[in-house]
């Protein structure tokens, strides 16, 4: 025991030499490489670079208004000059956009505040034109690129902690969605923001807005499956939200709700020639939406309800007042309640700028005092529940921002916080077969890209005397 103390001193004694006459590491004499330093250094020079790169590159926007035109489109996007020149020229002989509709789009993408490239959307079109300056002054290529070359799929699966917001950050942005992979400057964190709100909106507000009230009943445990479409942009590589195809939430305490797609033609209403849309279903076929909203104004205070004799606050002598006016600040967005035509989009006197949209089953919809309009639309365009149609205001005979909004059923007026309203139609006999047909490809294509088999909801027993609960 003695001699083993006795080593064990001596031991220390020259580790504690060694330390105390060693001579310090120089770059003359070499020594023991810090890969813990040089990996510092390293992410360090990492970030700096990303920073720089980032900051490299400008996106603007514009969209066609009523009476625009391809020029007024390069100017807002600040081509001008030869470039002007040569992209109207591009446009219209080579590339055959020879005229521009409401709805379509052009976007001029700057690296160091120099064209490198504008791409032009054509609202009903499966892809978008293309002209490549590379900073140049003149143009070196042109063509289209076709909607399967930058729409990609992508399958995401969240467990909620605290929010579906937070699931969404933490878990659904993708790696790419900028072009340095990561979240540097300002205008990344504005894109990463706008990925996560586009992704919550078309979950909580417009899939799931009718099933799931996504502030009592989220709780932790909860999993959220989802199949999502974005833009990838071949070129600059941006990465930006498009859209929800397939959806399930699947509660902890028990239950599921699940939004399947189907792809059909808009009802009877839509304009002959309207393209496909994207609606979904339950199970079984059952939309599910209803078919109205409950209020155009989401978080909008009810100033004054539907009633039959009511003091008007600007004229100071009683009258009906067929609507409901919900108060909001100005500029609040406005929803269309229901799927419809819009039938009357003018200044109407006493309810201001008003915007009337026709509705099947014989109801109308009228929505006053609308301090603006929203873009891309005009009388005859078809819009889709949920869609902006117009902006919180307080024109006509008003004494503060809100919308009158109103609802008449075959001609006459009814009160739009009492009427029974009807479910959106069901899938029926020909589009049924279609949707049970697509349903099992699409859920074992979802599990091959989610990497695990996605959980399915049980059949629900149509046998009201079965109480079991396997």
């Amino acid at each position: 025991m003695r001699s083993r103390l006795l080593l064990i001193s001596i031991f220390l004694l020259a580790m504690g030499a060694t330390f105390l006459f060693r001579k310090p590491h120089s770059s003359e004499t070499g020594g023991v490489w810090s890969i813990t330093d040089h990996l510092y250094k390293l992410e360090c020079l990492t970030d700096s670079l990303n920073l720089i790169l980032a900051d490299t590159i400008d996106v603007r926007t514009a969209c066609v208004e009523p009476g625009g035109t391809l020029g007024a489109l390069l100017y807002s996007t600040g081509i001008e000059g030869n470039r002007y020149l040569s992209c109207c020229d591009i446009f219209i002989d080579s590339l055959g956009w020879t005229s521009v509709h409401l709805g379509d789009t052009l976007e001029a993408l700057y690296e160091r505040d120099v064209l490198a490239e504008v791409r032009a959307r054509p609202r009903n079109g499966r892809g978008y034109y293309c002209i490549e300056f590379e900073g140049t002054a003149e143009p070196v290529d042109w063509y289209w690129v076709p909607e399967e070359q930058y729409r990609r799929l992508r399958a995401v699966t969240l467990v909620v902690n605290s929010s579906v917001w937070e699931s969404i950050a933490n878990g659904a942005v993708p790696e790419d969605l900028t072009p340095s992979g990561q979240i540097v400057t300002r205008r990344d964190s504005v894109r990463q923001v706008a990925y996560i709100k586009g992704f919550e909106n078309e979950l909580a507000n417009r899939l799931f807005i009718y099933d799931i009230d996504f502030y009592y009943d989220v709780q932790p445990g909860d999993s959220v499956w989802v199949l999502l479409e974005e833009n990838r942009y071949p070129g600059s590589s941006e990465t930006t939200f498009r859209r929800i195809i397939a959806a399930k939430y699947d509660f902890a305490l028990g239950g599921m709700t699940e939004a399947i797609p189907f792809f059909h033609q808009p009802d009877s209403l839509a304009p002959d020639g309207s393209a496909i849309i994207l609606d979904h279903y339950h199970r079984d076929g059952a939309s599910l939406r209803t078919m109205f909203l409950k209020m155009p104004v989401p978080f909008g205070r009810v100033s004054s309800p539907y009633s039959d004799s009511r003091m008007h606050p600007v004229l100071g002598y009683t009258r009906a007042h067929r609507g409901i006016d919900y108060a909001a600040p100005m500029g609040t967005e406005i929803y269309v309640v229901g799927d419809g035509v819009i039938t009357v989009r003018a200044f109407t006197g006493g309810y201001g700028n008003m915007v009337r949209v026709r509705h099947a089953n014989g109801y109308e919809t009228g929505y006053g005092h609308m301090n603006g309009y929203a873009a891309h639309q005009e009388i005859g365009s078809y819009v889709r529940q949920g869609d902006v149609i117009g902006y919180v205001g307080s024109t006509g005979l008003s004494t503060g921002p809100h919308v009158h909004f109103e609802m008449k059923k075959n001609g006459s007026y009814v009160n739009p916080a009492s009427e029974i309203l009807p479910p959106a139609n069901p899938l029926l006999a020909n589009d049924l077969d279609y949707f049970m047909l697509q349903l099992p490809v699409l859920e074992s294509t979802w599990s091959l890209m989610a990497g695990m088999d996605i959980p399915v909801s049980p059949p629900q027993s149509t046998d009201p005397n079965d109480t079991s609960t396997e």
